[in-house]
């Protein structure tokens, strides 16, 4: 995993650092640098070739070239935080310098960060440009977004770093995680999570459908039951009708049958009484 330029120097200054180990090479400019490249670009940085800073520039060893490329030290030019600077050798030092640029340089002095200067520390420095031959400059950090060679999707890339202030620590986090797979695998987890989602959609959609039906039978019963109730109301309705005219009807018969007792006479009344029974 890569960490940022602040994140290196948060956790390195002011300390004395060796490579690969503590132990080896202790305070030296190459070391620091060194486990710049290692940490900050992920590859592991290569022997000079010269037993000294300046190989890097002399020899430019292998792998440098895929994350650097050389930019030769000009009068005009101020070099960028971030970038490797690397001096030549002179007289009272035959091994040369190699540094990490700092923010605030001008076009008379190179503020940068770096070990055995004036110091074995880890440590901000101050320097003019006499031995500097050149710098390292990270191949993915865009100057400007003013290049007329850029194509459109190169200059919507270039937009969006911008516009979300994108690190170069950040850039290179992404490149590691395309590299090692873990986009590949974080896609692959979206179009799984896509498809459960996929699933459960048309299973509540199915749930639903079922729901409505069952309201759907629900309503029927109870449109059904309440017709049901409307008529049981109107047949009772029809029943005490029935029964009251039953009532009249059964009053008028038994006052006609009185009325008409009354009009024989006890006699007459046991002789018809007499008749019917000789009738069965």
């Amino acid at each position: 995993m890569f960490i940022t330029l602040e994140e290196f120097l948060s956790k390195y200054l002011g300390k004395s650092k060796g490579y690969p180990t503590d132990s080896q090479y202790p305070g030296q400019c190459l070391s620091i640098c060194k486990l710049y490249i290692k940490e900050c670009f992920g590859i592991d940085p290569p022997s000079s070739g010269t037993g000294s800073a300046y190989g890097y520039w002399s020899n430019f060893p292998s792998p440098l070239d895929t994350v650097f490329n050389k930019v030769e030290n000009t009068s005009d030019l101020i070099p960028q935080k971030g970038w490797i600077g690397i001096m030549k050798p002179w007289d009272s030092n035959p091994y040369g310098h190699i540094f990490i640029v700092a923010d605030g340089s001008t076009k008379s002095i190179c503020k940068n960060w770096a070990q055995n200067w004036t110091s074995k520390v880890f440590q901000l420095e101050s320097n003019k440009y006499t031995y500097i031959v050149g710098f390292l400059k990270p191949k993915d950090v865009i100057i400007s977004n003013s290049d007329p060679t850029m194509t459109t999707e190169e200059t919507n890339i270039w937009n969006f770093i911008k516009t979300n202030q994108i690190t170069e620590g950040q850039l290179r986090e992404g490149y590691g995680y395309v590299k090692d797979g873990t986009v590949a695998n974080l896609t692959k987890q979206i179009a799984d999570l896509n498809t459960s989602q996929k699933s459960l959609e048309d299973r509540i959609s199915i749930l639903e459908s079922e729901v409505k039906a069952s309201n759907d039978l629900v309503a029927s019963w109870q449109t059904t039951a309440s017709n049901a109730n409307q008529k049981l109301s109107k047949l009772q309705s029809d029943l005490d009708t029935a029964n009251t005219q039953s009532n009249v009807w059964k009053n008028r018969y038994e006052a006609a049958l009185k009325e008409q007792v009354g009009k024989y006479s006890a006699w007459e009344l046991i002789v018809l009484g007499v008749k019917s029974l000789f009738k069965k």
